[in-house]
C-alpha cells in the first residue's frame, strides 16, 4: 500500500486547518462541531509538540494515530506491497506478522534468543519489524542488535520498532526513530500510563517515511479523536505519576516469580514475562478453570510458555503464581477453583 493516495482527504484536511470565508465545497454541520470540540484546532499541534519534545524528535517527525495497533497497521501498510519480503521477530506479538501477511507480503521470521538477541536479518527484506522491550519476553535490543538493524536499513529496508513498553524502563535510551532516518517508532499512552481508553498513539520517523503513513491513514481513520486529545492534554502533567503507578508492582511481582522456582525468561523492562511450563495451552486452560487468566505462549509462537502480566495487583499475583506452581506440580485436578473460594469468602 505504499502508493495509497486519497487526494480528496488531503485537500479537506488542509482546508479545515485554514478555513476560507465561504466554504461551499464542504459537507456536514461543521460549525457547531468545530466550536464544541475545537476540531483540527491547536490541541492537535500542541500534542505533537509535546510528544516531539518528550522523545527528542522534530515536530514534523510525529504523526498521531488512534493507538499503537492502528499505528502498526498503517505503518506496515505504508511500507510494504504484495510480494515484498517482510522480516518479523519471533516469538512475536502475532498481528505484527499477520498484518503484512494479510496485505500479500511474504513474511519470514527473525528468531530472538532468550537473551533477546536478534538472529540474521534477510538481506532482501523491504521491511523489518521488531519490538523493544520485546513482547512477550521484556528483553531489550542491545547495541549488536541495533547495529544489525542499521545494516538492514543501509540495504534499503525500513525498520519498524514497536516501543509501546519503552517508557517502563528505568532509564530508557533514545527512541528508534532518533537512531536512524530509516527507523520508525510506534507507541501510545496505553501500557506505560494506563490510558488505553483514550486510543491515542503515534508514529515517529523522518517526514519522508511518515508521508506514506499519512496517506494510508487517510484511507482508514483520517484523524485522532478530538475529545481524547483534549483529555490527554489535561492529563499530561500527571503522566510521570501514572508511569510510577504502572511500574510500582513490577519489582515485587518479579521477585515473587523468581522465588517461585519456576523457569522464566528474565525481562529487562515492560509488563510481560514468559514462564516455561511445557505445554502452555494445557497449563493456561488449567489455570483458567481455577479462575486465573494467563496468555498462552502459542499466541506468541512460544508454545512451551505462558505470558504473565507483571503489573497485576501484588496479592492477586502471589495467588496466581501459587496456583501456577500447583498446576506445575500436578495438583490442579484436586484444587478447588479460585472463583468458588472467593465466593465463599465473600459470604
Amino acid at each position: 500500500m505504499r502508493n495509497a493516495f486519497f487526494p480528496h482527504m488531503e485537500w479537506a484536511k488542509a482546508h479545515t486547518r485554514t478555513p476560507l470565508p465561504i466554504e461551499l465545497g464542504f459537507s456536514g454541520a461543521r460549525r457547531p462541531a468545530q466550536k464544541l470540540l475545537r476540531e483540527h484546532g491547536s490541541g492537535h499541534r500542541e500534542l505533537e509538540r509535546r510528544i516531539a519534545r518528550k522523545y527528542g524528535v522534530f515536530k514534523d517527525s510525529v504523526y498521531l494515530v488512534g493507538g499503537t495497533s492502528l499505528g502498526n497497521f498503517i505503518a506496515i501498510a505504508a511500507h510494504c506491497d504484495p510480494g515484498d519480503l517482510v522480516a518479523v521477530e519471533t516469538p512475536r506479538y502475532a498481528p505484527l506478522a499477520e498484518i503484512p501477511r494479510s496485505l500479500g507480503a511474504r513474511v519470514v521470521s527473525i528468531p530472538r534468543s532468550e537473551a533477546g538477541r536478534l538472529g540474521p536479518i534477510p538481506a532482501r527484506a523491504k521491511l523489518v519489524v521488531v519490538t523493544s522491550p520485546h513482547n512477550p519476553t521484556g528483553r531489550l535490543l542491545d547495541q549488536t542488535d541495533w547495529s544489525a538493524l542499521d545494516r538492514a536499513a543501509a540495504r534499503g529496508a525500513v525498520v519498524l520498532v514497536d516501543e509501546v513498553y519503552r517508557d517502563l524502563q528505568a532509564r530508557p535510551g533514545p527512541v528508534a526513530a532518533r537512531r536512524n532516518p530509516r527507523f520508525l517508532t510506534t507507541a501510545s499512552f496505553t501500557k506505560s500510563y494506563g490510558l488505553g481508553a483514550l486510543r491515542l498513539g503515534w508514529v515517529l520517523g523522518a517526514p519522508e517515511l511518515l508521508d506514506p503513513v499519512r496517506r494510508v491513514d487517510n484511507l482508514v481513520s483520517v484523524q485522532v479523536s478530538t475529545p481524547s486529545l483534549e483529555k490527554l492534554l489535561q492529563i499530561w502533567p500527571r503522566l510521570p505519576e501514572l508511569r510510577r503507578k504502572a511500574m510500582r508492582p513490577i519489582r515485587g511481582n518479579l521477585q515473587r516469580l523468581r522465588e517461585s522456582g519456576l523457569r522464566l525468561i528474565e525481562p529487562d523492562a515492560g509488563l510481560t514475562v514468559l514462564v516455561e511450563v511445557g505445554d502452555g495451552d494445557a497449563v493456561a486452560a488449567s489455570l483458567e478453570r481455577r479462575g486465573i487468566g494467563v496468555a498462552r505462549g502459542s499466541f506468541f509462537e512460544a508454545p512451551r510458555h505462558v505470558r504473565l502480566f507483571l503489573g497485576a495487583d501484588p496479592r492477586r499475583f502471589r495467588t496466581g503464581v501459587a496456583a501456577l506452581q500447583a498446576v506445575m506440580a500436578g495438583e490442579s485436578a484436586t484444587a478447588r477453583p479460585l472463583r468458588e473460594r472467593h465466593r465463599r469468602t465473600r459470604r
